[in-house]
């Protein structure tokens, strides 16, 4: 998957008309080798492990070109903090958030999205995108009380 993700992330860049450079690669990198939904601030933490000295700045805009490019996807779970979940072969899914721990946890569900199906069709509504979020306690912190 890596190489089929630099692929299409080199094509967007010489099609968007800018140049490939090494902290983009690095930045790319980074992301491709997380798991978890990460923020700008966390992949430049990795790069700074890593010895890689890419600034701040550099990394916000190349994660929204990964974003741009389909790579990842930006998600906000009410904190405020702008954070990437990896988007390529990545079926369509909704999330639970803990408002203590910060526990975020993806799940599927056919009904949510044949409920969904039907709501577009009832009102003839065309969706580009969505998402579906839960709030409320984990099962590790309802235990803490």
């Amino acid at each position: 998957m890596a190489s089929r993700a630099r692929q299409i992330f080199e094509d967007y860049i010489r099609s968007s008309g800018l140049k490939e450079t090494a902290q983009r690669n690095f930045v790319l990198d980074a992301f491709l080798a997380t798991n978890n939904h990460v923020s700008v601030e966390d992949i430049h933490r990795i790069m700074a492990g890593r010895n890689k000295k890419v600034g701040f700045a550099t990394v916000y805009r190349t994660m929204k070109l990964i974003a741009d490019c389909g790579l990842a996807r930006e998600v906000v779970f009410g904190d405020g903090v702008s954070r990437f979940e990896h988007a390529l072969d990545r079926r369509h899914h909704h999330h639970l958030i803990c408002t203590r721990c910060r526990k975020v946890i993806d799940f599927e569900s056919r009904e949510i999205d044949e409920g969904e199906k039907a709501i577009l069709e009832k009102y003839r509504f065309e969706a580009h995108s969505h998402r579906y979020e839960i709030f409320g306690l984990c099962n590790d912190c309802r235990k803490k009380e």
